[in-house]
């Protein structure tokens, strides 16, 4: 009897849900028509071809479609009848599969009063009712809609609005407005309004244009100096684009399309609005262009020769343009200033690193104090500047006579344009002098005509004519042209590196690279010749411990960078250059006298070392013979022990030699502790291990001095190497990776040059490849070449894809 009441609130709520079930399927079959209409113009309204309708004829059917749709809606609700509680009962039942109307009994009453043997009879009719209603179902409501729609419209309905939403996108809004609002009172066709809205970055940010969507809650980050364009189609009016409150209205084209364009530099929002309706709308962030930073990668340094070398680091958010080093006179004039344009290693680089080389030695500047500031400056003219660096600007020191003569008149013309007259008469009595100067011509010749023109000009353009005259007057008569030469290659150098940079068309490249080399000929044919003016000059420069460049060395650097270039690696041709220009400027570095002393030093303790390992070696094969002889003892026993090739007294002589051989050894480590200040620790391993062979052949056991002898050669050995590294480190020139030093077999460096342990010079002849430059070798050059060759006949097939041969374009314009 207690789960009666639990089972007759169930049952309540049961039938609640019940009645709406009946109240839905009664319902939306009635509906069905209503919403056909509904749906139809929703797919008029997002496809956009309710708006395009006359403005009569768009209201007229709107109007149609609103009457019809209250019309099916009103006849859809006049003949439903709500569901009672006996429907109710009766749905559940039939859900729930029960029979004999178990729901009916729950409600039932006696009709009068029952006697105790019925009423409890009528009690467990009751309860085995209720056991039943406890599995109770509602079921899911039937649409129904097949009865009413037999040719499945419904489903073409469903199809054509899933597109129309499609086709309407970010849209959709503007789109129903449009269909609600019909342009009455014009005869012309009102087309639904369509926006399309980019912004296209500034060409040196490198970054590509961007489509603008509807992206609620997204702020969108544009550059400053970006363009936006902007177009609409359809609508009525004029739109108007708005940038934080300032409105510029489109330009029309023609009857139904608008367009603008702005620069955006500031602003927060911009929105596009037509005829009160807003089109677009869009938060954004104008992102900076901040100036760009540079500084000196190394102090600003004077080469061996005289060149300022300055090596510096800049760094842009969206490309470094250009990189200057401003010079200022200490003490001199405020405007008075020197610009140096200084390489970038590509275009517009965001990190930019490089060397710069620069001949000031014929400045009036040199050998003063000067200021010198990095400036960088990118794309919009910002500029960025480094710490001022202090030094004295590099000058050339002329050791000729004549020269130093000269240099010193055209110093004392550049202080005092009034002295011209004094300046003129001390040029004409060097003139007279030939045997100073080695009778040259062009050197009399020149003398002469700075005489005149300093005695009939006083005008500073004249004076300032004479005075490179002079310089380059003094520079031949000190190096017969080298200086000119070497300043001539220093420029092709910078054009090379310019045109890759700049990524200049092929034909540029080859031609330059043809002017390189015709430069690098030259340079090195005045230097020659210059070297055989001056035979003890060409003595000094003979360094052993430096390594030797061949100008086959030099041609195979820019033949490997011309095939870069050609295949497309342009970094990797600049990075090769720059290699050659480094060691360029090493070899002028390693001119005469730098540490021939100890140099001189260091070769004579390397010859001493090799007689040594040669000396070891003899003994080494002497101490094998002997014990094959005495193996051999055995069958042959007349013979006396002294005259044996092993005998006892064979052996005693070579005990001595050996220990004479460790006398010597001796004393080179004694030198080369007094001259150089350091032994190497094999050479200690090595006298040990030729005392124990000492004793092993005092003995008369020449197989255990085998051991010793080769242990004490392996010691010599590797004391050389590590003896020549240490040289070539203290000298300036620290040996590449695959650096060896010489051995008895003639391996090693000879006159500077690498050779294999057979005494063949190596591949590299000496070796410019220092190991920080990647060179690609043949098989990657070869796969570039295969591919560039792919490129080049895809893009001769024009049947491919417009935007597969447009990318095909671009790649071979790059490459």
């Amino acid at each position: 009897m207690s789960d009666l009441p639990i089972a007759r609130r169930g049952l309540a709520i049961r039938l609640q849900l019940a009645r709406c079930a009946l109240l839905w399927e009664r319902v939306w079959p009635a509906c069905w028509p209503a919403l056909a209409i509904l749906c139809g113009f929703l797919i008029l309204a997002l496809s956009g071809l309710l708006s395009r309708l006359p403005g009569l004829a768009h209201g007229a059917l709107l109007l149609a479609l609103g009457a019809a749709f209250l019309l099916a809606l009103a006849a859809a609700f006049r003949d439903v009848a709500l569901p009672d509680l006996a429907a109710a009962r009766r749905r559940i039942e039939r859900a729930s599969g029960l029979r004999h109307r178990p729901l009916a009994a729950l409600c039932d009453r006696p009709g009068s009063v029952l006697d105790p043997p019925a009423a409890g009879l009528w009690q467990a009719h009751l309860a085995q009712m209720a056991g039943a209603a406890r599995r109770l179902r509602v079921g899911w409501p039937s649409a129904g809609l097949a009865g009413r729609d037999r040719r499945g419209l419904r489903a073409v309905l469903a199809m054509a609005l899933l597109l129309a939403a499609i086709d309407a996108g970010g849209d959709w809004r503007e789109r129903l407005l449009a269909a609600v609002t019909p342009r009455l009172g014009t005869g012309e066709t009102a087309i639904a309004a369509s926006l399309d809205i980019w912004v296209t970055p500034p060409d040196y940010t490198g970054l590509p244009p961007k489509f603008l969507r509807s992206e609620p809650g997204k702020t969108i980050d544009i550059p400053i100096g970006s363009t936006l364009l902007a177009q609409v189609h359809g609508g009525a009016g004029t739109p108007e684009l708005t940038v934080d409150g300032r409105s510029t209205p489109f330009q029309q084209i023609d009857k139904a399309d608008f367009r603008t364009q702005a620069v955006l530099k500031v602003g927060h929002r911009i929105e596009v609005a037509q005829d009160g309706a807003t089109l677009g709308s869009w938060p954004i962030t104008i992102i900076p262009d901040n100036p760009p930073n540079v500084v000196f990668a190394k102090p600003p340094s004077a080469t061996i020769h005289h060149a300022l070398r300055l090596d510096y680091s800049a760094a842009d958010d969206y490309g470094v343009e250009s990189v200057k080093a401003v010079i200022h006179r200490i003490g001199g004039k405020p405007g008075d200033k020197l610009e140096l344009d200084l390489p970038l290693p590509g275009r517009h680089p965001r990190q930019a690193r490089a060397t710069s080389y620069h001949d000031l030695t014929a400045h009036p500047w040199a050998g003063l104090p000067v200021e010198i500031r990095l400036v960088a400056a990118d794309a919009l003219g910002q500029t960025g500047e480094s710490a001022p660096a202090h030094m004295i600007l590099p000058e050339r020191v002329f050791t000729n006579p004549v020269a130093r003569a000269i240099i010193d008149q055209r110093r004392e013309l550049a202080k005092d344009p009034h002295s011209r007259l004094a300046v003129a008469e001390i040029l004409g009595d060097l003139q007279s002098r030939p045997d100073r100067y080695g009778e040259d011509v062009v050197v009399f010749l020149a003398l002469r005509v700075a005489q005149e023109r300093l005695r009939l000009h006083t005008d500073m353009k004249s004076l300032g004519e004479v005075e490179q005259l002079l310089w380059d007057t003094a520079l031949r008569i000190e190096d017969h042209g080298v200086a000119q030469a070497e300043n001539q290659l220093r420029a092709v150098q910078r054009r090379l590196q310019d045109a890759l940079a700049k990524n200049a068309p092929d034909r540029e490249i080859q031609r330059l690279m043809d002017e390189l080399r015709q430069a690098l000929d030259r340079y090195l044919r005045t230097l020659a010749e210059n070297m055989a003016r001056n035979p003890e000059q060409n003595q000094e420069m003979v360094d052993p411990s430096q390594r030797v460049v061949t100008s086959r060395d030099l041609e195979n650097i820019l033949e490997r960078a011309r095939e870069l270039a050609q295949n497309g690696q342009r970094d990797e041709a600049r990075r090769l250059l720059s290699e050659l220009q480094n060691m360029l400027e090493n070899l002028r570095m390693a001119r005469p006298g730098q540490g021939s002393q100890q140099a001189g030093q260091a070769q004579q303790m390397m010859r001493g070392m090799r007689e040594l390992m040669q000396r070891q070696q003899g003994l080494l094969d002497q101490s094998f013979r002997a014990e094959q002889a005495q193996q051999g003892q055995a069958g042959s026993p007349g013979r006396q022990d002294g005259a044996q090739p092993g005998g006892t007294g064979d052996l005693r002589g070579a005990a001595g030699r050996q220990e004479a051989l460790r006398h010597a050894l001796g004393d080179l480590m004694r030198r080369m502790g007094e001259g150089l200040g350091g032994i190497p620790d094999p050479l200690g391993r090595a006298e040990r291990a030729m005392k124990d062979a000492v004793g092993a052949l005092r003995q008369g056991l020449p197989g255990q001095a085998i051991g010793s002898q080769t242990e004490a050669l392996d010691q010599l050995q590797q004391a050389a190497r590590e003896f020549a590294r240490q040289m070539q480190q203290r000298l300036g020139n620290a040996p590449g990776p695959d650096d060896a030093a010489d051995d008895p077999s003639g391996g090693g460096q000879r006159n500077g040059v690498e050779r294999d342990p057979l005494g063949r010079p190596l591949a590299n002849g000496g070796g410019y490849d220092q190991g920080d430059v990647k060179i690609p070798d043949n098989n990657t050059l070869q796969r570039a070449r295969d591919i560039l060759d792919e490129l080049r006949r895809r893009a001769g097939e024009r049947d491919r894809p417009p935007l597969e041969l447009e990318y095909i374009d671009r790649l071979l314009q790059r490459f």
